[in-house]
């Protein structure tokens, strides 16, 4: 999928709406074998709830894989349409779905559902997928992209690996999003940081925001899926105005949690075009194509 954003386009963006900010949640998912599929979409249900009506998030993101402790076979994609929309809608809160495993054309993809209120439906297949992905389940790679206008802002989504191809995400930076959701799925300290230091630099990289969204806990009636480790992290590019370090919030590793931020848009969009540096429209793109 090939977007073109011109200069002019990318002006108005900045300068439109320069007084919103915009609430975000990502929610640190427990991870846990549950008894039945009652008790699973009870447990979703109450989460997003919390996210809404006690932290009053208007953009919330799981992470990847988050259902893997589903009993027996994972839910079906109008299954998780129809939930996820109920409760979109319920709440006037747009979701990013984390991802789930989905058969399509006879080959295995990874799929996150980005539900808003009033019907609105997008998707995101992971692009690049790991050895692991590959070798246990054959599974393949998406191979298109998008970027979401939410009305506060534009968003756009790469499921955990993706985070690491620098290339995918200045694509989608130059194509107009603005908020960076990652929803992640890792079982040991080195795949936590590589997802979330790797998210940390393109926020800095695009001068964008980052919710990275992980998961904690065991699961035993799935195999690949024994342990998870997680310290979900909202970040910022590193510039004046924002945290210096980039981090605008954290949860507490390997703890279920509900991290919540505040994202100022008319200062990321000020920092795009007056920003200390801005190493997105300052690459040397005729050394280096995008």
């Amino acid at each position: 999928m090939s977007v073109v954003c011109t200069l002019q386009m990318r002006e108005e963006c900045y300068f439109s709406d320069m007084n919103e900010r915009l609430r975000v949640a990502a929610l640190q998912w427990h991870h846990r074998d549950f008894s039945s599929a009652e008790e699973f979409w009870t447990e979703l249900s109450w989460q997003v709830k919390v996210a809404r009506v006690d932290y009053a998030a208007e953009l919330l993101v799981l992470p990847e894989y988050f259902g893997a402790g589903f009993p027996g076979a994972w839910p079906s994609e109008s299954e998780w349409r129809e939930r996820w929309s109920s409760m979109a809608n319920e709440h006037d809160l747009w979701i990013v779905g984390g991802s789930f495993p989905l058969l399509q054309d006879g080959a295995l993809v990874n799929r996150c559902l980005i539900v808003g209120p009033k019907g609105a439906v997008e998707r995101q297949d992971k692009i690049h997928i790991t050895p692991w992905e590959k070798g246990e389940w054959q599974m393949i790679g998406g191979s298109e992209w998008t970027v979401i206008d939410i009305g506060k802002a534009k968003i756009a989504v790469t499921i955990c690996y993706d985070v690491e191809f620098p290339e995918q995400v200045r694509a989608l930076a130059d194509a107009g999003a603005e908020i960076l959701c990652v929803p992640y799925c890792t079982d040991d300290l080195a795949g936590h940081y590589r997802v979330t230091r790797c998210a940390m630099a393109r926020a800095i990289e695009n001068t964008i925001f980052v919710v990275a969204a992980g998961g904690v806990g065991s699961i035993r009636q799935r195999a690949g899926f024994a342990h998870h480790h997680a310290e979900s992290v909202i970040a910022s590019p590193c510039d004046i105005g924002f945290p210096a370090d980039g981090i605008v919030a954290r949860a507490v590793a390997g703890q279920a949690h509900c991290l919540v931020a505040d994202l100022d848009l008319a200062l990321l969009r000020e920092k795009r075009i007056n920003g200390t540096v801005l190493p997105r429209t300052n690459l040397r793109r005729d050394l280096f194509r995008i």
